[in-house]
């Protein structure tokens, strides 16, 4: 599934591996990047990197390191909004995995 920059994302709906498309490509080295692919995060990494009480500014870039296996120089290359784009769709997806399943709407008889 690939992001857009107007795309309404909810956290419940992300499909994995997520492709977060840049709103401007970044060069590495001879490459350039259009978009970031991320697997979808592991117990392993809640853990590693302290995400059971959310996404801190401080926890970002080492974590889509991560899950992108790119350095986080290279991330720190992509422009502010899309920086904030997709912290915002990993702190919604850490908020919502935290809340208990929603009650089914079916009717049991």
């Amino acid at each position: 599934m690939t992001d857009t920059p107007n795309s309404a994302r909810d956290p419940r709906e992300i499909e994995w591996p997520l492709e977060h498309s840049l709103s401007k490509p970044i060069t590495v080295g001879q490459d350039t990047m259009q978009v970031f692919v991320l697997r979808e995060p592991t117990g392993e990494d809640v853990v590693k990197f302290g995400l059971l009480e959310g996404l801190s500014a401080d926890q970002f870039f080492p974590l889509v390191s991560a899950l992108t296996a790119l350095a986080p120089s290279v991330i720190k290359k992509a422009p502010a909004s899309d920086i904030i784009r997709l912290g915002t769709i990993l702190s919604r997806f850490f908020a919502w995995a935290a809340l208990p399943p929603a009650p089914s709407t079916t009717v049991s008889e």
